[in-house]
């Protein structure tokens, strides 16, 4: 009977031990999984917070980049990744544009809105517009000179249509009046490439991308799309100082999928606020050239909302491009 009661001891006290550590999140590594290629400044932002998340959790944090289709693809990904709060993603409009579009286009959405819960805020940069630095155009006021006596022949590449770099020069365009051709590429770092290599010539970009570049050279910025000048580039003007009402943000937000469970939500929002403070990060963000804007769940989720519906009015003003 000792025997008995002894072995059931054992058994109970092994189920408890494995019931609490299955309820112990994160348990095993975690992966931050990007719509987009290396190089954008989601994948910037993705791979400064990466490691301080790692040390504040307490497990690896890995990196996948799933970029296709103007980040379909990854974003369709986390949309249906399993529930249990170990895929998280570093997004940006995508989740209100790419539905946007699916709309002006007349075909269901590829995933909706809902099925995202974001966490926090991260980041939130004005476009800047950039050109390549060889080209003659000292500034805004001389591109756009140009492209209005060669309307089309002017290049200007971006990540994928209807992305981020896609919409922020389509804002520029109706803005002016002034008409470019469109070079659409794999992402980010691809259109970044392709105006390094003369193969466009103008990129709407975030300072953290484009910032590097111009402080060595190889690009020009010639006005930014906020409602200030960007500190690190105090003498480019922003448009309404030109003279044109056209603004455009990109930021970076982390999400995950929507049916996660509230603890696990409260776990990552706790985890968020610990790393935007963190010394490292600070660090790694101003090197590359990128503000912090650290928002919890609950400011940034109506922040999120009125962000969407302005994209989504963008992308109907622009309507079908092909």
């Amino acid at each position: 009977m000792r025997l008995a009661v002894l072995a059931l001891s054992i058994a109970v006290g092994f189920m408890t031990s494995a019931a609490q550590a299955q309820d112990k999140f994160p348990s095993r590594p975690v992966t931050i999984l990007l719509g987009y290629p290396p190089g954008g400044s989601t994948d910037t932002t993705a791979r400064a917070i990466a490691p301080v998340l790692e040390r504040i959790i307490g497990q690896p944090v890995v990196i996948q980049n799933r970029p296709g289709a103007a980040a379909l693809i990854g974003t369709m990904q986390v949309a249906n990744a399993p529930p249990d709060g170990y895929t998280i993603t570093v997004a940006t409009t995508q989740l209100a544009l790419l539905p946007a579009v699916d709309q002006v286009f007349g075909r269901p959405p590829s995933f909706t809105r809902d099925q995202f819960a974001p966490i926090a805020l991260v980041s939130a940069d004005p476009s800047m517009l950039f050109v390549n630095a060889k080209t003659p155009w000292q500034d805004f006021k001389e591109l756009m000179a140009d492209a209005k006596k060669r309307p089309g022949q002017i290049v200007y590449a971006s990540g994928g249509l209807y992305g981020t770099t896609h919409l922020a020069v389509e804002i520029v365009l109706k803005a002016t009046g002034a008409r470019m051709r469109h070079l659409p590429t794999a992402g980010g770092g691809p259109s970044l490439t392709a105006v390094l290599g003369n193969h466009a010539q103008v990129l709407a970009a975030h300072p953290a991308v484009g910032g590097p570049q111009a402080r060595a050279g190889l690009l020009r910025p010639v006005a930014t799309l906020g409602t200030k000048r960007v500190a690190a580039f105090p003498d480019v003007p922003t448009l309404k100082e030109l003279g044109f009402d056209a603004q455009y943000y990109q930021w970076n937000g982390l999400f995950t999928q929507a049916k996660v469970p509230e603890p696990i939500i409260t776990f990552w929002r706790e985890a968020a606020a610990k790393a935007v403070k963190d010394p490292d990060f600070i660090k790694a963000m101003e090197k590359v050239g990128s503000g912090i804007d650290y928002l919890d769940r609950d400011e940034f989720r109506p922040w999120w909302d009125e962000d969407s519906r302005k994209t989504e009015a963008t992308v109907r003003a622009i309507g079908k491009v092909q």
